[in-house]
């Protein structure tokens, strides 16, 4: 029996085998490799961490000028996630395999750069103008975000695949530790640059003109470190004669054609609806209702700093226990945390929104790292087009909820789900809730179905090598 599942992680002896023509890391020792992994995640954490940071204080930053019942923060961030969405459905597979992985995260985090510095252009113009500046940046935005989550998914499966022929181990322990490992990074970092509003506003007493220069500067920096990392060679298109309409619908075609992805949907899709439940409700109204505006940035911090520490453990617990359960507790989270103001419309205390933003953390944990994960372990074969599915999929959700939710006017001002917003309208949040809690249940259920099925394809593929290769 082989005991390769007690091969350390982090180990700097040469590899049983170094034998595979998918990667230039077959020179690498497997500290090696996790270094230029954790120097891709540092990178892109900052840059990311930036624009997440931007995106929580986008309700609360861009003014009180409201369209069709909707502020601008939230048509910006309708906007982003419209434009990231179309971006990974139409051309982010493409795109990605004709730049390779590493410089296809290098154009998504310069075109992010965009939508950070579109903050610090519209503090500078008066309330008039923020609204073309802000959509204007959303919109570049969302098209590097689209392919940028893709080529990182396409450079994490690479990795993972590398790491463990290097270190001996098999891959699915591969791609859970290196995914909590991301997943660490990836939420400490935007917990730091989410609290370094507050530190700069209310400790040093600066402008938020200070905190978007800080931000833009951080994203810019970030994106030139991404050059110092380990570059994969661009593999031969084997789509290269097909057609360009074929070649750029790889993420909708492995939708139609792989039976689990449509189980995965929901997964991805409660994320996307509670994201924009946390982002435009929680954090846009809640906050201020309960006049705790100045501490915005430390409240959207407790999600990144819950998901951070998390993501450590669920790495390590799902190398025990398979990654079911870190993704079924993830969507039971995110369930509960539009149950809590289901049961109290009114919950505004401290206490309240502490545990509020720490469930979103418990889900974003599962969310960042291991349902990542997964998808490099089901669909091996087509990482690009299986994340370019992950950002369709929640991203069309976000689109749809931050577009959707603040038309849900009362009827009755009198209903107990009926709240007033900042503007003074009034909004029947209970529809909101009650579409979190719902797709919740599908999420657990389409998890469960879609790892049967991929449990019996790989039955299959062993009987199949077993037969081929009965020594």
């Amino acid at each position: 029996m082989s005991n390769s599942h007690k091969t350390p992680l982090l180990r700097d002896d040469p590899p049983y085998s170094r034998t595979t023509s998918r990667n230039s890391m077959s020179a690498m020792t497997p500290s090696q490799i996790l270094k230029t992994f954790i120097l891709m995640a540092v990178c892109f954490s900052a840059n990311h961490g930036a624009v997440t940071a931007c995106l929580g204080l986008s309700s609360s930053r861009l003014g009180d000028l409201t369209f069709l019942d909707a502020d601008l923060g939230t048509w910006q961030s309708g906007c982003l996630y419209v434009s990231y969405t179309l971006s990974a459905v139409f051309g982010a597979t493409l795109i990605v395999k004709r730049l390779g992985a590493r410089d296809g995260i290098f154009t998504g985090l310069v075109i992010y750069c965009v939508y950070v510095a579109c903050f610090l252009v519209a503090s500078l113009v008066p309330d008039t103008a923020k609204w073309p500046v802000a959509i204007t940046g959303a919109l570049i935005g969302g098209v590097g975000g689209g392919f940028l989550w893709t080529a990182q998914g396409a450079y994490f499966g690479k990795t993972a695949e590398a790491y463990a022929i290097a270190a001996s181990i098999p891959k699915e322990e591969a791609t859970a530790y290196l995914g909590g490992v991301f997943a660490f990074f990836y939420l400490f970092e935007e917990v730091a640059l989410k609290a370094l509003s507050t530190l700069i506003t209310q400790t040093l007493g600066a402008d938020w003109l200070v905190v978007f220069i800080t931000y833009t500067a951080i994203s810019i920096l970030s994106a030139i470190g991404l050059l110092f990392v380990h570059k994969f060679p661009v593999e031969v298109d084997e789509d290269e004669s097909k057609p360009l309409c074929y070649k750029v619908q790889s993420a909708t075609r492995l939708l139609s054609n792989d039976p689990k992805m449509k189980y995965m949907i929901p997964l991805n899709a409660v994320f996307g609806f509670a994201a924009a439940f946390f982002t435009a409700y929680v954090a846009g109204q809640v906050v201020s209702r309960a006049e705790l505006d100045n501490y915005i940035g430390a409240f959207t911090a407790i999600p990144a700093g819950v998901a951070a520490i998390l993501s450590l453990v669920t790495g390590r617990v799902a190398k025990y226990t398979g990654k079911g359960p870190v993704l079924i507790g993830g969507a039971l989270a995110f369930g509960a945390l539009a149950g809590m103001f289901l049961i109290f419309p009114e919950g505004e205390s401290w206490a309240f929104l502490i545990t509020a933003f720490t469930l979103m953390g418990i889900g974003r944990s599962t969310f960042e790292g291991t349902l990542r994960a997964t998808f490099a372990d089901y669909f091996s074969k087509d990482l690009e087009g299986a994340f370019a599915n992950i950002i369709l999929q929640s991203g069309l959700s976000s689109a749809t909820a931050f577009f959707l939710f603040p038309h849900f006017l009362c009827s009755d001002d009198s209903a107990t789900f009926c709240v007033e917003y900042k503007d003074g309208s009034k909004h029947n949040v209970l529809i909101l809730e009650l579409v979190v809690i719902a797709t919740a249940v599908l999420a657990i259920l389409g998890y469960l179905r879609a790892s049967a099925l991929d449990k019996k394809e790989k039955e299959k593929e062993a009987l199949a090598k077993e037969f081929l290769d009965p020594v």
